[in-house]
C-alpha cells in the first residue's frame, strides 16, 4: 500500500481548523509536504531574530506561508498540476 496517492487520485482531505500556531504545527505534521514541519520550526525563529523588537511581520509572513502550503496540499487540482509538472507533462 502506498503512503501517497497516485497521480489523479488526489482527493480533498478535510481541512483542519488552523487558529493557532500549535494548530498549524499539527496540520503540518499530518497534511504538510515532507519536511514542512521541521522547516517551520526553524523559519519563524530566524524571522523573529531578524525582526525589530516591535515588528514581527516577518514571522507572521512565515506562518501565513505555511498555512497556505496546507491549502495547496489539500487542493486536488494543484496537486495534479504538480504531478504533471514533475512528470514533464507541462507541455511545450
Amino acid at each position: 500500500m502506498s503512503a501517497q496517492p497516485e497521480h489523479g487520485d488526489w482527493g480533498a482531505m478535510p481541512l483542519p481548523e488552523i487558529r493557532t500556531v500549535d494548530d498549524l504545527r499539527s496540520a503540518l505534521s499530518r497534511y504538510g509536504f515532507p519536511g514542512d514541519r521541521e522547516r517551520f520550526e526553524e523559519e519563524p525563529a530566524a524571522a523573529i531574530g531578524a525582526s525589530p523588537t516591535n515588528d514581527f511581520e516577518g514571522a507572521a509572513a512565515v506562518v501565513r506561508a505555511y498555512r497556505h502550503r496546507i491549502l495547496i496540499r489539500n487542493s486536488p487540482e494543484i496537486m495534479a498540476a504538480l504531478e504533471d509538472a514533475r512528470a514533464g507533462g507541462g507541455g511545450t
